[in-house]
């Protein structure tokens, strides 16, 4: 089971599992763990296996609805929107950089949180802008202090994130007040389309992927990370308390066009996937502001 954050036919954000292709609401009056996926995760494995169990009677019921007729929503809407810098050994060798000795930090922002098929809107005072694939770990329950062999356990689940960056060339020292504006814009964070419960998968085995108009642009595997999700939540949680629902994506690798020569880069009306392999694909389209 898969889970996701749903709207159908036009009506209020709601709990979902995912089975098989075909989603089924989970129902507040069922469970009150069901609100949103921040509160299912909360509370804990006893929750998850209720909504697991919930969701495989209503599909032998007939109630389960394919996944095509419904909306998808960004799984979380983070408060706490964490990214990371060349976090791939792959990556840094290629630009003949040092491997970072602690995780490279910058702060995304709320709105960048949109669903699958959700367009990616793009200011009209950008020029450039890039795909980066990557693994985001989304908090499931309150991680203050944690320590890394402890870390997993405070994670609620995994989903795939399309960090959409601006790009300025000559390509500057990406520090201090300009990682704002590159990283930040509206909607330049999409994720799901599901969530994939953390106790399912591990996060240093995954393959990510993205295909831009259908073409292969980047395969990588979790593998190559410099610093572990584990590590990385004990170096937050240091610093920042961490809630259920908040959000570490976790770098990207290889593939990115602003290493291409020359550099490639996205157009307007462009579709890119990205993907963990063996799940459900984020699709975005890029929709240039004109006016």
């Amino acid at each position: 089971m898969q889970l996701a954050r749903i709207r159908i036919d036009g009506g209020k954000p709601v709990a979902a599992a995912w089975i098989d292709g075909q989603v089924i609401e989970l129902p507040v009056s069922e469970d009150p763990a069901f609100a949103d996926l921040a509160t299912l995760m909360a509370a804990g494995d006893k929750a998850l296996n209720h909504a697991e169990n919930y969701a495989k009677k209503a599909m032998s019921a007939g109630k389960g609805v394919q996944a095509s007729r419904v909306e998808f929503l960004s799984p979380t809407t983070p408060m706490v929107f964490l990214g990371m810098g060349y976090n791939y050994k792959a990556l840094a060798q290629f630009e003949g950089l040092p491997f970072n000795k602690i995780p490279e930090l910058f702060a995304k922002m709320p709105g960048c949180a949109v669903g699958h098929d959700h367009p990616v809107r793009v200011p009209k005072v950008i020029d450039k802008i890039d795909y980066e694939a990557e693994l985001a770990v989304v908090i499931g329950r309150t991680a203050r202090r944690v320590k890394e062999k402890d870390a997993l356990s405070y994670v609620g689940g995994y989903t795939i994130c399309n960090d959409y960056t601006a790009k300025v060339i000559p390509r500057p020292k990406e520090s201090g007040s300009i990682i704002i504006p590159l990283k930040a814009a509206d909607t330049f964070g999409p994720m799901g389309p599901t969530l994939i419960p953390a106790r399912e998968v591990d996060p240093q085995k995954l393959t990510l992927l993205c295909r831009v108009n259908g073409e292969e642009k980047q395969r990588f595997s979790t593998d190559d990370m410099v610093h572990t999700v584990a590590q990385t939540i004990e170096y937050i949680t240091a610093r920042i308390t961490l809630n259920p629902g908040d959000v570490i994506t976790t770098g990207t690798s290889l593939g990115i066009g602003i290493i291409k020569i020359p550099p490639v880069f996205l157009n307007d009306g462009d579709v890119v996937e990205v993907q963990i392999e063996g799940y459900p694909a984020l699709r975005n389209r890029i929709e240039w502001e004109k006016d």
